[in-house]
């Protein structure tokens, strides 16, 4: 939820970063595998494809696994790449001087329950603090261009090299004449397998994001046993902290405080420094600074030897 509250800034950008925006939608095409079969697709496209195909091809239940999680795994990469997008590169302006935001500071003024022109509620629509979005440097956006041009031509350039002629992998990876010529043979639903998740991504993100943006909360309010869950990412980070980090900073506090400050200071450093300071101690108090006491002292200690002597 907090990223979705983050999210609420950045709409609309598609207008003021328009260079951006199509290298951005080059990369969302190429990473969700878009393109057309036998005709031309963008660079994921080719990978996605001849992944799914090889592990369906492989003929064996582990082949058929992983072709099944590859198939969702795609599902998923279409979802949240065009997530990104309609978030990102559509929807109302969210930055701070918009005539959104100013438009639902007016109406927040007036009622702190009020909606904004689209229908949607603002709260605290606090904008970027006055930034109005740009485009990058050349510096940047060179890189961006080039790597766009990649995104599009890279695999329908180069995917015979890489697919369709196994030595180029030199047998590095389990990847043969025969599987290439099975890849061909799989059944055309396979082969469409790829374009098929891409396009249920797409429409599930448009619905949630675009047509039905209260969608999301509604269903994380329905789910919120489930959401949590993955939010937390199966709660592994908490696992661990529990695990290994808690009995570690006790570990770690044992031997700082029992056995380094408790033992080894105590009894070392501390402990002859501290005899030290009581034998100082000790000393001031008998300097009283008299020359008539030190003479007395003096005379003191020496009729004890010579007693002593005596007494020998």
């Amino acid at each position: 939820m907090h990223h979705e509250q983050d999210m609420r800034f950045y709409g609309g950008l598609r207008k003021e970063i328009p260079f951006t925006f199509w290298t951005m939608m080059a990369g969302t095409l190429a990473i969700t595998g878009v393109g057309i079969l036998g005709v031309f697709g963008f660079a994921g496209f080719y990978s996605k494809d001849s992944i799914l195909e090889a592990a369906f091809a492989s003929g064996t239940e582990l082949g058929q696994f992983a072709f099944a999680i590859g198939a969702f795994a795609a599902l998923l990469t279409s979802f949240y790449s065009w997530r990104l997008m309609f978030l990102t590169f559509w929807g109302a302006p969210r930055w701070a001087g918009s005539e959104h935001i100013q438009h639902a500071v007016h109406h927040e003024h007036e009622d702190p329950s009020a909606e904004d022109a689209h229908g949607d509620h603002v709260e605290n629509p606090v904008g970027t603090a006055g930034y109005h979005p740009h485009e990058s440097p050349w510096s940047m956006l060179i890189p961006l261009a080039v790597l766009s041009l990649g995104a599009v031509f890279a695999g329908f350039g180069f995917h015979h090299a890489f697919i369709d002629e196994a030595g180029f992998w030199n047998g590095s990876i389990a990847y043969d004449e025969h599987l290439i010529h099975a890849m061909h043979e799989v059944p055309l639903w396979v082969k469409l397998t790829a374009t098929a998740v891409m396009l249920a991504g797409l429409a599930i993100a448009w619905g949630a994001y675009i047509r039905n943006p209260g969608f999301p909360a509604a269903f994380v309010g329905q789910f919120r046993v489930l959401y949590n869950f993955v939010y937390h990412k199966w709660y592994f980070d908490e696992l661990y902290d529990r695990i290994f980090v808690r009995p570690a900073f006790w570990i770690g506090r044992l031997f700082w405080k029992g056995g380094d400050e408790g033992t080894i200071d105590r009894f070392g450093p501390n402990g002859f420094a501290w005899l030290v300071q009581q034998g100082s101690r000790g000393a001031v108090k008998l300097q009283s600074g008299y020359l008539t006491s030190y003479a007395l002292i003096m005379l003191v200690g020496l009729v004890g030897a010579v007693s002593w002597v005596i007494a020998r």
